[in-house]
């Protein structure tokens, strides 16, 4: 039986960002073959001729923040950010300001950078 590592196994499908530039440019500047390329580099022929079709890129765009620590104060925050729309800019809530009310009003023990984050977000909504 073999004893295939799962980490090594997911590498090999994989193709880095190195690799797929080098199949582009093999056979687009150097003009090498589909069947050479997938030689060289290990690559079914078909994976080759994907990345030539540009249908592989290998990468999945990032699925939004979440936020676990954050969770129970999100309402609570989103409130603050409505309320402040119709208050002078001078006196609306900052992410500094928002993070600070948590602590003192809500015993929030999470980081500074998560409410920033979450705020931003927010108030481009």
């Amino acid at each position: 039986m073999l004893n295939i590592n799962p980490m090594l196994e997911a590498e090999r499908r994989m193709l880095t960002v190195d690799q797929y530039s080098y199949i582009r440019t093999a056979h687009r500047v150097y003009g090498k073959a589909i069947k050479q390329i997938a030689r060289e580099t290990g690559h079914s022929k078909n994976t080759v001729k994907k990345v030539l079709r540009g249908e592989y890129s290998g990468y999945k765009p990032r699925i939004g923040q979440a936020y676990p620590v954050l969770a129970p104060y999100i309402r609570t925050i989103d409130r603050w950010l409505k309320d402040d729309k119709d208050r002078p800019k001078k006196q609306r809530h900052t992410a500094v300001r928002v993070f600070n009310r948590l602590k003192q009003e809500h015993a929030f023990q999470g980081s500074e950078t998560t409410v920033r984050r979450y705020v931003r977000e927010a108030k481009l909504r």
